[in-house]
């Protein structure tokens, strides 16, 4: 067990550069797989072919990660995170890690993960703005991104997996969406992907040339990003 409140794990956080930090049990998310299996089988997907693969995995992370009991998700923004996002917020997860494990400091490297947790951001079949949602920090906007309420959306989630519980664990509150009455993103959509109640990556800009932003852009939570 760790001796950590979870106060004290998100200033650890927040002390090796992450902008934001939160900690939830590990569990399946039903509801995801639910909607996501929905989703993937109506095309909507796209050519997303990965998604069909380790369906489970990506549903219950104590498949991916065997006896995991916590997942700490942190964030750190676009701004933070420099060219090479995951390598930025995996960084920073191996210095919280440390921090947390003082007496494996020295074996905690990238390359060199002991069995007992595991670091992530964009790499291996993980929900991660579900993840970001379960723990509390935020919510899926109306343009399907996850936004925080001071972050906003640009915003890289990334997980480190414990299998350890902490003593005062409480479940974290869900943020309920604060988008409103807003549709300022389905509007802009040059193809209307957002027209539809989900996500139509078949109709994206960015899904397929990466260089569309502009529901991102337009949205009143991301006016103070630069």
């Amino acid at each position: 067990m760790l001796p950590y409140s979870l106060d004290q794990i998100r200033n650890l956080a927040l002390s090796v550069g992450l902008d934001d930090c939160a900690v939830v049990q590990a569990e399946r998310l039903d509801d995801d797989a639910i909607f996501m299996d929905q989703w993937v089988d109506s095309g909507m997907a796209g050519n997303m072919d990965y998604l069909l693969r380790n369906r489970e995995k990506r549903y219950d992370i104590r498949q991916l990660v065997p006896g995991a009991q916590l997942v700490i998700v942190g964030l750190l923004t676009y701004e933070h995170s420099g060219h090479d996002y995951h390598r930025a917020v995996k960084s920073k997860l191996y210095e919280l890690e440390r921090l947390l494990f003082p007496s494996l400091a020295e074996n905690i490297q990238p390359e060199a993960v002991p069995s007992t947790q595991h670091i992530f951001c964009d790499s291996a079949p993980v929900l991660e703005r579900s993840w970001a949602v379960k723990a509390g920090l935020g919510w899926i906007g109306l343009n399907h991104q996850f936004f925080h309420p001071i972050l906003g959306s640009f915003v890289h989630p990334g997980e480190l997996v414990l299998c350890d519980t902490i003593a005062d664990y409480q479940s974290p509150i869900k943020m309920q969406s604060l988008c409103g009455s807003c549709r300022k993103c389905i509007e802009a959509c040059p193809n209307h992907a957002l027209g539809q109640p989900v996500w139509d990556a078949r109709k994206c800009v960015a899904y397929v040339t990466h260089k569309c932003i502009v529901c991102q852009e337009v949205c009143p939570f991301n006016h103070h990003v630069n």
